[in-house]
């Protein structure tokens, strides 16, 4: 199982994925006149006994795929019970399609976001830095849960999806691929995280996250509802009338994140935690077409 590329991918390292450029694959790709300084052991000795001229032979160079994984670690990706929290269901999440990257010979990298990039783990490569992968996304875990016992709620809400991806550093710096693993939960900026990104020559996965408790919540009565970024509530009298609304509206929501995603060239996904992650990454993404088998 590998990570799907569009286009020929440039990159620094010898992987497995053509190139645009010419390098030491096996993959035949043109002839060249020997200049001094080439390497003999590339002249293609046949062709010299037929001309009584020197010629390198050169290769398709193949490539390593830039993956960067943008994990959102807002208030509201800590929702959800201990087996269907969206934030760690999107750590797992990470952690399995960076070992499919590095395991492919491609390049990973990480940004945890909430209005700004707020931890990140530069580019590893090959199968033997899954651990490094590992270790920093349970770390993360692990900071992130003792930050979220300590702290009060945000002054202000984190309402721009697009506020964290407005540097350059916050970009890569390859053309690759950007995942961005989010419950989209946001007023604004995801049309406008999508627009950056594709600038940046990334191809766009939106991994669109829920629980099933937000997909159905069994809810009635006169409840307090509290806001999870700021910790504000609100009286809300909830009938089957207003369940069904809702589950309309977060239907209707779906459909306007594909809508955007086509419209950019992005790929949309939705993950509902409820589900396994094994049955996740065989049936959502390969039917997706963001990862080949």
């Amino acid at each position: 199982m590998r990570i799907r590329a569009g286009n020929r991918i440039k990159g620094m390292l010898a992987g497995k994925r053509r190139s645009s450029s010419l390098g030491g694959s096996q993959e035949f790709a043109d002839y060249r006149p020997y200049s001094s300084g080439d390497d003999i052991r590339r002249i293609d000795w046949n062709v010299y006994g037929r001309t009584g001229k020197a010629f390198i032979r050169q290769y398709w160079d193949e490539q390593e795929l830039q993956v960067s994984l943008y994990i959102d670690v807002s208030q509201s990706m800590a929702f959800g019970h201990s087996d269907t929290n969206k934030l760690q269901y999107a750590l797992r999440l990470a952690a399995c399609i960076g070992h499919i990257t590095l395991c492919g010979d491609d390049r990973i990298s990480v940004r945890l976001f909430r209005d700004t990039i707020i931890r990140e783990l530069q580019p590893l490569h090959g199968c033997v830095s899954s651990s490094k992968l590992f270790h920093f996304l349970a770390d993360a875990m692990q900071q992130l849960e003792r930050d979220s016992d300590s702290s009060s709620p945000a002054e202000t809400k984190f309402v721009n999806m697009a506020a964290p991806f407005q540097t350059a550093a916050a970009l890569p710096r390859r053309s690759g691929s950007a995942w961005v693993l989010t419950d989209a939960m946001f007023e604004q900026g995801i049309e406008e995280t999508l627009i950056s990104l594709t600038a940046a020559g990334q191809q766009v996965v939106l991994v669109h996250l829920l629980s099933p408790d937000e997909l159905s919540p069994d809810l009635s009565g006169e409840l307090n509802l509290i806001d999870s970024e700021l910790g504000t509530g609100k009286e809300v009298a909830i009938g089957q009338k207003l369940l069904q609304e809702y589950r309309s509206a977060v239907a209707g929501y779906q459909d306007e994140l594909k809508s955007i995603c086509a419209a950019r060239g992005a790929s949309y996904i939705f993950v509902n935690t409820g589900v396994p992650l094994e049955e996740t990454v065989r049936h959502a993404f390969l039917s997706s077409h963001v990862l080949n088998s």
